[in-house]
This record gives C-alpha cells, structure tokens and sequence, in this order.
C-alpha cells in the first residue's frame, strides 16, 4: 500500500484549504510540543480503530506523530479502512520543527 507523504511546509495550506490534521502522538508527548494547526484531532495510534468514525471518510487528511512511523501505520490503517485521501506528515513533528513550523 503507498501512501503519500506531505512536506510540513505544505500542511498549514492544506488544513486551510479544507484538510483534517490528525496527531496520533500520546498526550504527554503534545504536552511536551504541538503543532500549532487550528483544525485537528488529537487519537493517539492506539485508538484510532476506536475513534476512526471521528475522521469524516470524505475529508483530505493528514496525519502526524512525532518521526512520521506511527502517522504512517495509522494511515495505512485507514486506507484499510476505506479513507481514499490520506497523506502522511513526513518526518513527524520532528521535520516539522527542522522545517520552521509554528509549534505551541
């Protein structure tokens, strides 16, 4: 299965053009760092099975944890699942930062 990934300097475009940030990091690792993006969803990877009716199957979505491994298992996971438009945030928040990205 390919999923594509996106270059964090396109995501704040892409959430501003409609697409659903999802960060699959626990919550003290978004305590520690968040990405500073106003439409997402915080489901960690291991309850995304559980809260996958949260992510509208129609919506562009993106996903996001901290190196791009976890984001990229849960996106698979949803393609799986029928999601047609999911991409994978490469590199995580860790390329996000290297990228410049806002953080709060």
């Amino acid at each position: 299965m390919n999923i594509e990934e996106i270059n964090p300097n396109d995501v704040l475009a892409a959430v501003k053009g409609g697409s659903l940030f999802v960060d699959v990091r626990e919550p003290y690792e978004i305590d520690e760092v968040s990405y500073d993006i106003q439409k997402q969803l915080q489901i960690p990877l291991g309850h995304i099975q559980t809260r996958m009716a949260e992510i509208p199957k129609d919506a562009s979505v993106i996903v996001g944890c901290r190196s791009g491994a976890r984001s990229m298992q849960a996106c698979q996971f949803l393609a799986m699942n029928g999601y047609t438009n999911v991409k994978n945030l490469q590199g995580g928040i860790m390329g996000w930062i290297d990228n410049g990205c806002p953080t709060k």
